[in-house]
């Protein structure tokens, strides 16, 4: 299989990654009380400005990954990786705090997003190869409405296992843990 398959597949997850990599930071953005304490128990600098300026960053990538893509790709594959070591250090440090991910999410972190984290790495990292995501899928309107929909649907389904998984694990584990 050549590359240039290989990166045209991977332009649906890719893009739902950005997807929910510019509404996390918009949320960063408006809340960005909500990974305060995530980013201090990283021993990272928890001020609302810091905060705000990671949403602004994660707003401007996920927006140029979907009109751009091609290299670009490869910086939202590297946010995505630093993204999942933050979660696994925060999981390893101070499992139950909020991770912070979606700005007013109270969701604990969770291995779950470790996986989202990667998955979107890996996504990302395979459609480096490819154009903007939407090229990908050619120039009928229809298939490019069903792209856009799908897409969606994907990353409104990714935020919502961020933010449902952890409660629901807790709830179905005799102990409680995460």
């Amino acid at each position: 299989m050549s590359s240039s398959v290989i990166a045209g597949a991977a332009s649906g997850p890719y893009a739902a990654a950005c997807v929910v990599l510019a509404f996390a930071g918009a949320t960063k953005i408006r809340r960005p009380a909500g990974t305060r304490p995530a980013a201090a128990a990283l021993g990272l600098p928890d001020a609302a400005a810091v905060v705000r300026s990671l949403g602004a960053v994660e707003v401007a990538l996920g927006a140029a990954g979907l009109v751009v893509g091609g290299a670009v790709a490869a910086v939202v594959a590297a946010m995505f990786g630093a993204l999942a070591i933050a979660a696994w250090r925060l999981l390893a440090r101070s499992p139950g705090t909020a991770c912070g991910c979606l700005g007013t999410s109270d969701a604990p972190v969770s291995v779950i997003h470790i996986v989202v984290n990667m998955a979107a790495a890996v996504a990302a990292a395979l459609a480096a190869g490819a154009r903007a995501p939407l090229s990908a899928v050619g120039a009928g309107v229809s298939a490019r409405i069903a792209f856009v929909l799908l897409v969606g649907c994907t990353a409104w389904l990714v935020a919502t296992v961020l933010e449902v998984f952890p409660t629901l694990n807790a709830a179905t584990r005799p102990d409680g843990s995460q």
